[in-house]
């Protein structure tokens, strides 16, 4: 009877603990040439963490697809596997996800809320390129520094941004050359993730019962009429 308190007393505990913890997401992306690699790392109590990494991605434009490997690590075994995402798919993807955007009421407002209380810091964004052209490359060299600065500012009013980024353009004067390395660390709370999904959940279900009542509202006033 003692274990069974102790288990249930444990369980309440991480009931409780699990929705005041804050996620932590380690975000890289590289880029230089045609070799692209990008890795999030979650990780929860300093403890327990989960690697998503796609170290090859690669643009296949004979056949309209992106050809991904991925690799993911979690506690116990790594897993590696090759997938290809075709432009077909993309778009039937971003239709559905539009689709989304307009049927769940409120959803930007319920999104809008939750990145608020996100938490980006240690942004580091530092690119070396050139456009084989000493002239072209410093005049896109300010465009750069222009862009990475209105993206950050942009993203201050979604998400609370904290510290200095760092930021950097080194142009390349003699010959072609792209390279690029974003990494930061967003966080939140899991609590407000868990709310966030609860709400699309409700809005998702209200929608869907207001369709099935102008549904069958509509069947039963065509039949009435026979």
């Amino acid at each position: 009877m003692l274990i069974v308190y102790s288990i249930l007393i444990l369980l309440l505990l991480l009931f409780i603990a699990i929705p005041l913890s804050t996620l932590h997401i380690t975000f890289l992306f590289t880029h230089q040439g045609d070799d692209d690699f990008l890795r999030l790392k979650i990780t929860l109590w300093k403890v327990i963490s989960y690697t998503l990494e796609l170290p090859e991605i690669k643009v296949n434009l004979a056949e309209k697809k992106l050809d991904l490997k991925e690799k993911s690590k979690g506690a116990t075994k790594e897993k590696k596997k090759r997938k290809s995402i075709t432009l077909h798919a993309f778009l039937n993807s971003y239709h559905n996800y539009r689709n989304l955007l307009r049927h769940v009421g409120g959803f930007y407002r319920i999104l809008k809320v939750f990145f608020k209380k996100v938490t980006i810091t240690d942004v580091k964004w530092n690119s070396r390129f050139g456009l084989g052209d000493a002239a072209s490359t410093a005049v896109a060299s300010g465009l750069v520094w222009a862009l990475k600065g209105n993206v950050l500012g942009l993203l201050s009013h979604f998400v609370r941004l904290k510290g200095i980024p760092t930021i950097g353009v080194v142009p390349v004067y003699q010959g072609t050359l792209t390279q690029t390395r974003l990494s930061c660390m967003i966080s939140f709370k899991i609590g407000h993730a868990i709310v966030v999904m609860l709400q699309v959940l409700k809005h998702w279900r209200s929608i869907s019962s207001n369709a099935n009542k102008k549904s069958k509202k509509y069947v039963a006033g065509g039949t009435s009429h026979v």
